[in-house]
Order: structure tokens, then C-alpha cells, then sequence
């Protein structure tokens, strides 16, 4: 099991006790909670579906609570326990080919899996496939009978409970870099479910999850942490280093189900209003050259915040956003600003040369060389590199440094060399005072 499985494994079992771990409970609401986790099946990392029990569920909430989300880390040896009869990633590439079109028979799938080059020709069996895939639900029969499940308003109980975040394409900005030519720019925003407070929105020119973390830092930095952000199934909130930050901030990430996005209007709504208000005027302002860069364009939006939707009166509790999220009275939970830091450090996995160098967004850089060989994760900012910290099994090392490589045609000077010059220096001193002194 290599360091990417192990953290999916620790994000899997920290989504199964989020709601046991992630806010304070009342007396007999964790033993009712673990209940009704342990009554549903589950789609482990590894492609098998089952149920989880009530006495793994307590041994991962004690891990959490002594360790954090690093003591959900399976062992660095747990991988020889495992075996399976099709990879995972695999497996899951079929499901979602089978979801895409019920219709597909099991042998156009494997035809699919093997021209793409996910598996070998002959290797994957159809009545192992099939038996995959009926253990898990997905057939046709499953697929395509119409659930007829009606839909229902929700509202979180107090603020912070829950944070709807989403990314809106939302206008075109002047290029920064090719003149007469236009950029995309992207709106992150999280919304407070309780209030539809704006916790933080920011516009950027990238939908990447850097720009994503960079919001939820800052929105965390103004309002607290959330107990649960809830998100669709965009690939920026479906990063393993989103889920990992959710977990050591102890907060649940929650997704909605593909193909409904009934449940995330809020949201929507937000964005309508944003599309019939600001850009409008933002449009209006760029064509007179008020507005040319990112950081004018994010200067309007904090003003129009505050003055447009803020202060608007909430057709659904008769309050403005800002009053409500701020007369409430549950408590809010902060965190120091250098261990939030640490927190949203991005980690990646890289290999060690012979010469004790691991190369990073295009730099080489110098690290312990007892690491030389062999991999180790790094963990940094990806907008201050000043320092890269570097991990291996669990333990630090010093952190790595620039390279600065020595010119070969430099020849040293010896040591006597200098102590004769120095000796000579000292000598001409001693005169030119004799001198002076006469």
C-alpha cells in the first residue's frame, strides 16, 4: 500500500466518525449515531462494499481523539494483508461506466477497459466483472427502476454547522499577461447554510484547488471552522489533500449525490442573485477601466457583499445574512493562525536522487542525505517555498534547502595560504602605526 492508498483509507475512515467527532454530542447521541453509521453499506478504497461495525467505528473514533487524522493512517504493513481479485481503480472506472449507461453489457464494458488500456486484453473475465458488479448493486435492473423519492427543505440549526461551498465561471477580466485578449475569472464562495452569510468569496483566475484552499483558509481565518462543508462532485472538492485538510480540521466533508443537485440551492441562489446584481455593474465599471485586475475586480466584490446582499432582508427568516449569523449564539471554533498554516500545507510524494536532490515546481532542491533513494512525501505552501518541510514513515527531517551548486573550476585555498596572508596583513598594519606613532 503505497502513501496516496493510505491517506484515501485515513480521508474513508474519517468520513465514516465526522459526525461522532466533528461537534460536541449530547449524552446517548454518539452510541444512536454509531447505530445508524454502522447500519449502511460502504464502498471502501478498495472497491469492496460491506458494512462497517460498531466496535471498528469505536476503535477509529478513540484513534482520532488520542492522534488526529494521523492516527487513521492504516500501518505502513497493512498492505500485505490485502488481496483482491480486480484492482481498484479499475473496478470503479467500470461502475461508472455501467452508471453512465445501465444498458452497457458487462462484455462492452471490459471491451472499453481494455482499448482504453486499463487492463490487458484476456485478463479481466466477464463472470468475474458481473459478479463484481452485482455484489455492489450496480445493474440494470438497479439502475434504471425510478426511485420516486420527493425532496425536502433543509436548514442547519446554528451557524457554522454546516458551509455550502461551489465555484462560479462567473466573468471576463483584460488578460494580465496578453493584451487585448480576456481571462475567465473563477468565483469561490462559502456560504453559511444557517444564515447564508458569506463567510468568503473571492475571485481567481484558476478553478484549481490551491485557489479553493487558499478561500477556505481565509474564510476560516474571519469566521471559525465549520463542522461540515458541503460541496458537489467537482474534482477540486474531490482532492485526497481536501479531504485530509476536513479531517485535521476535524470538520465532515459531505458531497451531494451526482445527477441531484436539488439539495444545493442556497447555493444557486447565491448565484443567480450574483449573475442579476454585481456582474452587471462589474461589466459596466470594466468597460470604463475602473475595474482591470484580479485584485480590482475582488475590491468590488467585498464592497458589494457589504452593501448589496449582506444588508438584504432574507425572504425565508426576515433577516439580513450579517445579523442573523452574527446575533447567533453558538459558540465558534477557531484555530491559531501558524496551526492552520500547518493544516493547509500541500503534500506530495517525491523520489530522492543519488545525490541526496528531489526536484519541486521546477527547482531542484537538497535534502537529508540518508534519504537518498528512497521516497519521501514534502509538505509546503505553494505560495511561499521559503521552507518545504520533508517527512518519511511518519518522521521530519530538516527541511530542504535550494540547490547551489558549486562551480568545478573554483579551486580552494589552502589553509596555510590564508594564514601566511593573514600573517602579512597584520605585519603592514604593525608598521603603518609605528610610522604614524613617530
Amino acid at each position: 500500500m503505497d502513501e496516496q492508498q493510505r491517506q484515501a483509507t485515513a480521508n474513508f475512515r474519517y468520513g465514516l466518525i465526522a459526525p461522532l467527532v466533528s461537534r460536541k454530542l449530547e449524552a446517548g447521541e454518539q452510541m444512536s449515531l454509531m447505530r445508524e453509521i454502522s447500519g449502511h453499506v460502504y464502498m471502501y478504497p478498495d472497491g469492496e462494499q460491506k458494512k462497517v461495525s460498531l466496535r471498528t467505528l469505536e476503535r477509529y473514533v478513540q484513534a482520532y481523539r488520542l492522534g488526529g487524522w494521523e492516527a487513521l493512517l492504516p500501518s505502513i504493513r497493512a498492505d500485505k494483508l490485502q488481496s483482491r481479485e480486480i484492482q481498484g481503480d479499475v473496478l470503479h472506472i467500470a461502475i461508472a461506466l455501467k452508471q453512465e449507461h445501465p444498458g452497457r453489457s458487462v462484455r462492452q464494458i471490459i471491451a472499453i477497459l481494455e482499448l482504453a488500456q486499463y487492463v490487458a486484453p484476456g485478463v479481466l473475465k466477464e463472470s468475474t466483472l458481473s459478479k463484481q458488479l452485482r455484489k455492489r448493486g450496480v445493474t440494470r435492473k438497479q439502475l434504471s427502476a425510478s426511485d420516486g423519492r420527493s425532496f425536502r427543505r433543509f436548514e442547519a440549526t446554528h451557524r457554522n454547522a454546516i458551509w455550502q461551498g461551489d465555484v462560479q465561471h462567473t466573468l471576463y477580466l483584460p488578460h494580465p499577461d496578453r493584451p487585448g485578449k480576456k481571462a475567465m475569472a473563477y468565483l469561490v464562495v462559502f456560504l453559511d447554510d444557517f444564515s447564508r452569510f458569506c463567510v468568503h468569496g473571492q475571485f481567481y483566475f484558476e478553478e484549481r484547488v490551491p485557489r479553493l484552499e487558499d478561500c477556505l483558509k481565509k474564510a476560516i481565518l474571519k469566521c471559525g471552522i465549520p463542522e461540515m462543508i458541503y460541496v458537489d462532485n467537482g474534482a477540486i472538492y474531490s482532492s485526497h489533500h481536501f479531504e485530509r485538510i476536513c479531517g485535521r480540521l476535524g470538520t465532515e466533508l459531505r458531497h451531494s449525490k451526482a445527477g441531484r443537485p436539488q439539495g444545493r440551492g442556497k447555493q444557486e441562489k447565491f448565484f443567480r442573485f450574483v449573475d442579476q446584481s454585481f456582474v452587471p455593474e462589474a461589466y459596466d465599471l470594466i468597460e470604463q477601466g475602473k475595474i482591470q485586475t484580479l485584485t480590482d475586480l475582488n475590491r468590488f466584490f467585498a464592497a458589494w457583499l457589504e452593501v448589496a446582499y449582506h444588508q438584504k432582508v432574507h425572504n425565508s427568516f426576515k433577516q439580513r445574512p450579517l445579523d442573523r449569523y452574527q446575533k447567533d449564539d453558538h459558540p465558534i471554533r477557531m484555530m491559531p493562525p501558524h496551526e492552520l498554516v500547518e493544516v493547509f500545507l500541500l503534500e506530495d510524494t517525491r523520489k530522492v536522487d543519488k545525490t541526496g536532490c528531489i526536484s519541486l515546481l521546477g527547482q531542484s532542491y537538497e535534502v537529508a542525505s540518508v534519504l537518498a533513494g528512497q521516497k519521501v512525501q514534502v509538505r509546503f505552501d505553494p505560495y511561499d517555498l521559503s521552507e518545504i518541510q520533508v517527512w518519511k514513515d511518519g518522521t521530519r527531517y530538516e527541511n530542504a534547502r535550494v540547490l547551489k551548486l558549486r562551480d568545478p573550476k573554483q579551486k580552494r585555498v589552502k589553509t596555510s595560504e590564508v594564514v601566511v596572508e593573514a600573517s602579512k596583513v597584520s605585519k603592514n598594519k604593525a608598521q603603518r602605526v609605528e610610522l604614524l606613532s613617530a
